[in-house]
């Protein structure tokens, strides 16, 4: 059976997850109803994503039990990928509600970008630190600021990944991550000073849209963001939730 949109985008941010662990040097495992990793995970990542719509309370229960045996003294979260559980009965608690999103692949319509900025794709190691040091910058993502660095730079051995720069008078101060799987692109990481977002949004689609042209764009996003998102052609097509779990 041909997987749906929203099992795409799910396996889209999976496919993204097994890229990061790996890059950190983290083990991680896949079935059919769940991806999973025992180890600490980095900022903003989950340990377990439900990827099959058929996964049921109790088996996902089951799965909680036995990552619960691995002591993680900053907590861990789940990503019920398809709003289909409820674990507050076992300690969790609702961190956030999103959309995932949808593109088809239509160029974006010229028009005149009024920011000022200029978008290259980052290349080289050196760049890719500057882009993590803008990215950290961005107030939502002050959780991953005096830890390890949170993109290593074996992210950029991949053709299926592409770290995307917006640059003011020579400084990163926008950007955003695409990634490929069978498919589909994610865009995923997106930031940039309040008053350039529609602009920053706008470049990083017709970024993507050239490196990876005739194929759909995948994402999840909340807020304000979803309304950005939308406002470039993403449609929403279903809710993701992600749960915590205190140490």
């Amino acid at each position: 059976m041909k997987p749906s949109r929203v099992e795409l985008a799910v396996l889209n941010n999976v496919r993204w997850y097994e890229a990061v662990f790996e890059a950190h040097g983290l083990a991680s495992e896949i079935d059919e109803l769940v991806w999973l990793s025992h180890q600490t995970a980095p900022p903003f990542h989950s340990n377990l994503v439900v990827l099959s719509p058929s996964a049921c309370q109790d088996g996902i229960e089951a799965y909680v039990d036995a990552l619960a045996t691995s002591p993680r003294p900053g907590g861990w979260s789940i990503k019920d990928s398809y709003v289909c559980l409820d674990l507050s009965s076992l300690g969790f608690t609702q961190l956030f509600q999103a959309e995932w999103l949808w593109r088809d692949p239509v160029p974006m319509p010229i028009r005149e970008a009024v920011s000022g900025l200029g978008w290259t794709q980052v290349a080289t190691a050196t760049e890719l630190i500057e882009w993590e040091r803008a990215w950290a910058g961005d107030p939502r993502n002050e959780a991953a600021v005096r830890t390890t660095r949170q993109f290593p730079e074996q992210l950029l051995a991949s053709r299926d990944h592409a770290f995307f720069a917006g640059r003011l008078d020579g400084k990163i101060v926008a950007g955003g991550i695409a990634n490929r799987s069978p498919g589909v692109i994610g865009l995923s990481n997106v930031f940039s000073p309040g008053a350039l977002s529609e602009d920053a949004w706008n470049a990083l689609v017709t970024c993507i849209c050239t490196a990876f042209p005739n194929t759909p764009l995948v994402g999840y996003e909340r807020g304000a963001d979803l309304q950005l998102a939308v406002g470039v052609g993403f449609a929403p097509i279903g809710a993701l939730r992600v749960w915590c779990r205190s140490a």
